[in-house]
């Protein structure tokens, strides 16, 4: 039937799309009225080659065609005096416009659907097919892994109700920990492997699973992954270089030097490490790949310490000294205590050209020098009182501001 439908329309199209043949067109209409003897469907009396729509109309079991100038579905449907209850589906909406030429019109009738929840029944009129919507129209909610079984209400009586019913087959709900996140899935699965696999949760040849893959599904049970994996890199490590200090009693104490820079080593070794969730749990050395032995650093350090003293305590040196230059022995002691009030170890708090005068006599460290000193000798109370013994012979006090 719908195929005669069909080709009539194809004609219909065909025949409208030139003017001069609207008389064919009266005539094809006029054919197909002849009703279901001809094998065709039925044609409204009304219909005519000037209306600007034909109409393909189903509702309540029977298709009729013809034409309108009805401008929505809603028109259609009233001069066809096809009455739409509450809860019927009409396709297109009944606000719809109707387009020039061909157009489909179905009215489905609403029917009494049980829908059943678990325990739960829900009576609705729908015209709805498709169980999902009966379930969605009967206010419930369902998620895409859920099922449905439709059938035929056979026991009447024991349904209380004539017409379909539709049996949710809910899916489990299942918490799943993996990757570091924790997923809520819904499940047809009947075991807990089934469940990971209908999820796409693929596993590592190495991962397990908290509870055995053929534990049975049951709601809000928790299943948890965990991914193990190892890898074998190279790692380079820095061995650090060790300290040797050796003393020298010539070198003041507080001074060092640097005898051998040395340097730290590298050693680079394969590794197998193992993880789990992608944390380290452990690892073991395969093989040394190369290692560059650590130089120990060299350092010699000053233990020698000079004795500050007092004016009596150097006395006698000077006294000696003075005796050998042939000068006042007194005077070297007054200039020493004016200078330095004994002490051989004494620094000068203020600064000349950036230096600080030093020791028994406090000469600059250039002073020092050039007079015969050392660097390493300024602090030593013997050398300085013999020193200026000689400078004082030959220059007298004249170079120092303290007298």
């Amino acid at each position: 039937m719908r195929n005669g439908i069909s080709s009539l329309i194809a004609t219909y199209q065909r025949l409208k799309a030139q003017p001069r043949n609207l008389l064919a067109i009266a005539i094809l209409l006029s054919i197909v009225s002849l009703g279901p003897s001809s094998g065709h469907l039925p044609i409204s009396a009304g219909a005519s080659a000037d209306s600007h729509a034909l109409i393909s109309l189903y509702a309540d079991g029977q298709q009729r065609l013809f034409s309108t100038d009805a401008a929505t579905v809603e028109e259609v449907l009233k001069h066809a005096g096809v009455k739409v209850a509450k809860n019927d589906l009409i396709e297109p909406a009944a606000n719809s416009p109707v387009p020039t030429g061909p157009f489909n019109i179905n009215v489905y009738r609403a029917r009494p659907v049980l829908v059943a929840d678990g325990l739960q029944v829900h009576r609705i009129n729908s015209a709805y097919q498709s169980p999902r919507l009966l379930a969605l129209a009967a206010g419930l909610v369902v998620y895409p892994e859920d099922k449905f079984h439709t059938e035929v209400i056979t026991d009447i009586v024991g349904a209380g109700s004539i017409g379909e019913k539709v049996t949710i087959i809910r899916a489990k709900p299942v918490n799943v920990k993996v990757d570091g996140k924790v997923r809520l899935i819904r499940t047809q699965a009947t075991t807990a492997g089934q469940a990971l696999t209908a999820a796409g949760v693929a596993l590592g040849a190495k991962d397990t699973v908290s509870v055995d893959p053929s534990t049975p599904v049951t709601p809000g049970m928790s299943i948890g992954i965990t991914r193990v994996s190892e890898a074998v890199v190279n790692l380079t490590q820095a061995l650090p270089r060790d300290t040797k200090t050796i003393p020298d009693p010539t070198i003041l104490k507080g001074q060092s030097s640097v005898k051998v820079a040395g340097s730290d080593g590298q050693k680079t070794t394969t590794y197998r490490i193992h993880y789990q969730d992608g944390v380290e749990t452990g690892r073991e050395a395969i093989q040394v790949v190369s290692e560059t032995k650590p130089v120990t650093r060299v350092v010699v350090e000053g233990t020698k310490v000079y004795f500050a003293g007092s004016v009596e305590y150097w006395r006698p040196q000077v006294e000696a000294a003075a005796a050998k230059w042939g000068i006042d022995p007194n005077m070297m002691l007054r200039i020493m205590n004016c200078e330095s009030h004994g002490n051989a170890t004494d620094v000068n708090v203020h600064t000349v050209n950036g230096e600080h005068a030093t020791g028994l006599f406090q000469y600059l460290p250039s002073t020092w020098r050039s007079a015969g000193g050392t660097n390493d000798n300024i602090f030593d109370g013997s050398v300085q009182i013999q020193i200026t013994a000689k400078k004082m012979a030959l220059y007298g006090t004249k170079p120092w501001a303290c007298q």
